[in-house]
């Protein structure tokens, strides 16, 4: 019965993997520039997939047995698959990171390891572990010590890639804020998702190196097939996304350089009084762009006007100028309900309008206007 799910899991995850090769290879993509690497990305995916397929088909086909704890060719697939998958999500969120050299320097470690083992193990041999008892008493073989330094690089890798990833997510999201007005739904938290579970996947392909339990290995296989099939189906749907945050992560040249033709020393108290006089802040999904060609000024120096006059990033500000927009209205407009008012000072949803009132005020917008009712003056906003 063992036999039969372990047969089923791989045809299983074989189908899937070419079936999503395929996908990969053929999906169809806008003409646009700026989904060049999210073009490659999906190439080397489709690779990776057939490889995972090719492999587990040559496992069936000849049978072969997991008994070998901390082998080679499962550390080297694991090492690999690790750097694929959070290059491909680094792409979707620091394109300009990805480049040859970044990849070259990934894999050259792997590489080297590889041909030390090759070296070593036809001098001094290659010893099957079956268990962790032969893999205490192999210790101190020379094609062994190979695999245990290759298994502390893939942790230091683990590492590596984790936090390169964090830095990078965090990175994107301070770019959408620094962009967008409403920028909650742009964040891809999927993204997150995706990295936390390939980490998790990472984490368990370590563990089941070290582990001779046929049952158990076949768990992980049907987690590392549920993994491919979710990563895949989301990694295909980030072109409908990227209109969206293309001009946050590709800033126009001509929009992001500063307009040096304007000569004139720019006050940002002036500035101010023009967005805060014409209201443009309450326009529905104003982003920063949009704000500095109505100024005529460029987006670089905007932004930096707003993070280093105000202190806080244009989402950030922006919200602040709404919330405080919302609070005259909903003081001198009682019969206003949460939805006008959130409509009025330029938010989309009014759920998103709730949630930011309650971040800046700490109170809901109907508990604020209750505790309000009773003055007769509006209060002294900022």
């Amino acid at each position: 019965m063992e036999n039969n799910a372990t047969i089923f899991v791989n045809t299983a995850f074989i189908v899937e993997c070419i079936s999503m090769a395929v996908v990969f290879l053929t999906i169809p993509l806008p003409d646009n520039k700026g989904l060049h690497k999210y073009r490659i990305s999906l190439r080397f995916l489709a690779g990776a997939y057939l490889v995972i397929a090719l492999l587990k088909t040559a496992a069936m086909i000849f049978k072969i047995v997991p008994v070998d704890l901390i082998s080679m060719e499962r550390l080297t697939i694991s090492s690999l698959q690790a750097t694929l998958f959070t290059i491909s999500l680094i792409t979707l969120i620091h394109p300009h990171m990805i480049n040859r050299r970044f990849i070259y320097s990934q894999m050259l470690p792997v590489l080297i390891i590889n041909i030390l083992y090759l070296l070593v193990s036809s001098h001094r041999g290659n010893p099957v572990i079956p268990d962790i008892t032969a893999l205490i008493k192999l210790a101190g073989h020379p094609s062994v010590l190979v695999r245990e330094l290759f298994v502390l690089f893939y942790i230091f890798q683990i590492y590596y890639l984790s936090r390169l990833f964090l830095q990078k997510i965090r990175h994107y999201e301070k770019e959408i804020d620094n962009f967008f007005s409403e920028p909650y739904r742009l964040y891809l938290p999927w993204v997150r998702y995706c990295f936390y579970a390939a980490f998790s996947v990472g984490i368990s392909v370590l563990i089941s190196c070290f582990i001779e339990n046929e049952s158990i290995v076949l768990t992980f296989n049907v987690v590392y097939a549920l993994f491919y099939l979710v990563f895949g189906i989301c990694y295909i749907q980030y072109p409908n996304t990227f209109v969206s945050i293309e001009p946050a992560i590709y800033p126009s040249v001509s929009l992001s350089a500063d307009n040096q033709k304007n000569k004139k020393r720019l006050v940002w108290n002036e500035l101010k009084e023009i967005i805060l006089t014409e209201k443009y802040y309450l326009l529905p999904e104003v982003n920063i762009e949009d704000m500095a060609r109505h100024l005529k000024i460029g987006r670089t120096t905007l932004s930096k006007f707003i993070n280093n006059e105000e202190n806080m990033n244009f989402n950030a500000w922006i919200n602040s100028l709404r919330i405080d927009e919302a609070k005259k209205l909903l003081f001198n407009h009682p019969d206003y309900n949460l939805i006008e008012i959130s409509e009025l000072v330029g938010y989309s949803e009014s759920s998103n309008f709730s949630r930011q009132f309650k971040q800046i005020t700490n109170e809901s917008p109907s508990l604020w206007r209750q505790n309000f009712k009773v003055k007769t003056d509006v209060p002294t906003l900022s």
